[in-house]
């Protein structure tokens, strides 16, 4: 009902500024949202449920699917979630009441816990700085997927990065700093959603085999011998050794997401080859497992990207996918990140500066923990010399 002193068109939302609150929602985020609301939309379908505006009693009936029928993840549940109410937030409704539907995320929570036997959140297991060798000796600088894969971890270590944020690099954010090492420019992050942007630089190493500057100029030099020159740094590869927006597969660029329209919205069709985020993860698992660091069977060794290889999302995974289920994956795409920050500070590295580096938010639970696993037995530890 429109209040007193009020028209309708002063709850109209012009155009150009649906388009730019469009664009201000991330295109990994947006990617996430559409294939979760989908699949919630399916299950109202087959439940005989409203999915838009959906019940408080529709989303709790649905998140206890995920948890129990298809056995997601806790951390999946509520991003499911999340992705709910977001998409009723755009298209204008009354966002359902969260209150059940986050009892059910917790009692998933717990039940995992008490399955996997154990007390909080998984962690991923951190691929430290003695473990680069291996992993990069498993990369084969003759193909052309050996040569991303070093790039990816080393840089990924190095840079202390999200998935997201090494997927969302540009061939244009590297600057090369002679004698010195890389100028990386982030563009946007996590902790940086309005995308300010950020530059941080990452020195040569001595030793060459897993200098991530070096990783990264091989990279690059080998794209430039197939004319590319601009557009994402890492790019998929097919089979058939065609890289970039020549690689087949589902990859495209992000289009503008309408909330109000988000159900129906495709996702692209228009390639760039860019690696999306999950495929940044699964290649360090494969890549663990491969050297035998997850105690498993070894995985294949040639890791290409198909359009015939994809996730529960839909979204494209390397070939050789003996990806670990959720309950039995150990090493991910954050144990690049959770790995370098732990080895930095092991090395004496000042813990605001690798804070800084890594882009945490000031005071945050996460890389405290790291900060205490780092220095659990040294100086810091006032158990030290008590007795």
């Amino acid at each position: 009902m429109i209040g007193a002193g009020y028209a309708p068109a002063d709850f109209e939302v012009p155009p150009a500024t649906a388009t730019l609150i469009a664009e201000a929602v991330p295109a990994n985020t947006a990617l996430a949202y559409r294939s979760r609301w989908r699949s919630f939309d399916a299950w109202c379908t087959r439940a005989g449920r409203v999915a838009l505006p959906a019940t408080a009693q529709t989303v709790a009936a649905y998140l206890t699917h995920l948890a129990t029928e298809r056995g997601l993840k806790a951390t999946t549940v509520d991003a499911h979630l999340t992705a709910i109410r977001a998409v009723h937030r755009g298209a204008g409704a009354t966002t359902p009441d969260a209150l059940t539907a986050r009892k059910v995320v917790m009692a998933a929570r717990r039940r995992e816990a008490a399955r996997d036997g154990r007390y909080g959140p998984r962690k991923a297991v951190p691929v430290m700085a003695a473990d680069l060798p291996a992993i990069v000796a498993a990369c084969d600088d003759q193909t052309a997927a050996g040569l991303r894969d070093r790039a990816v971890v080393l840089l990924g270590f190095a840079l202390l990065a999200r998935r997201s944020e090494l997927a969302a690099l540009n061939l244009s954010d590297v600057e090369l700093v002679p004698d010195e090492g890389i100028a990386v420019t982030i563009r946007a992050s996590k902790t940086d959603q309005s995308a300010r942007g950020l530059v941080r630089r990452i020195h040569y190493a001595s030793n060459e085999r897993i200098c991530p500057v070096r990783a990264l100029l091989a990279w690059t030099t080998f794209l430039a011998t197939r004319d590319i020159t601009t557009g994402p740094l890492f790019t998929r590869i097919d089979r058939w050794g065609n890289v970039g927006p020549a690689a087949g597969g589902r990859y495209s660029d992000s289009t503008a997401w309408d909330p109000a329209t988000a159900p129906a919205v495709s996702s692209g069709s228009s390639r760039d080859g860019r690696l999306r985020p999950q495929t940044v993860g699964a290649i360090v698992t494969v890549l663990c497992e491969s050297v035998g660091l997850s105690g498993r069977p070894a995985a294949t060794s040639s890791r290409t990207d198909t359009a015939d290889a994809t996730d529960a999302n839909g979204v494209d995974s390397p070939t050789n996918a003996a990806i670990p289920a959720p309950a039995t994956r150990r090493y991910s795409g954050h144990s690049l990140r959770r790995g370098g920050a732990t080895s930095m500070l092991a090395a004496g590295a000042q813990p605001l500066h690798v804070s800084r580096h890594g882009r945490w938010s000031d005071g945050s639970r996460s890389f405290a923990g790291y900060v205490e696993e780092a220095t659990g037995f040294g100086d810091a530890n006032p158990t030290k010399g008590l007795l």
